[in-house]
Parts: C-alpha cells; structure tokens; sequence
C-alpha cells in the first residue's frame, strides 16, 4: 500500500509522488468538509445538498474513488 522513499528515488518520480497525494488529500478535504456541513446541518454551495444522507453518501464515494494520478503535464 504505502511506498516507501529511496535513497536513489529521481526527481521527476518524487514530483509525480507529490502530486498524487496533493490530490488525494484535496479529495479527502472535501470529504471532511460535505461531513462537516452535514452534520452541522450548514448550508453548502449547491442547493442540492440539503440532507445529511446525500451528503455523506457523496463524502463517501469519494473516498471511494480510485487513486488519482497527476494531470497531464504536471
């Protein structure tokens, strides 16, 4: 699951490394916050989120979702 760093690990894999996790954590922050205004019972930005059940069904998918990999040319 998790890899490890090496010693002789290049730039550019180290970079791409990077810039998979930036993603992955954005999914999760996002996550967190369509739990967190759910169970608030805060208003979020789209009006279609006015239930905690479809709120936290959408956190979960996209935990659910499969690793991100970089965009092109990143």
């Amino acid at each position: 699951m998790a890899r490890q760093i090496s010693h002789g690990s290049s730039a550019l894999a180290l970079e791409h490394r990077v810039a998979v996790l930036e993603r992955q954590v954005a999914a999760l922050a996002e996550a967190a916050r369509l739990l967190a205004a759910a169970v608030e019972d805060a208003p979020l930005d789209t009006p279609d989120h006015d239930e905690p059940a479809p709120t936290a069904k959408r956190a979960h998918e996209l935990l659910l979702l499969p690793p991100l990999t970089p965009a092109a040319g990143h």
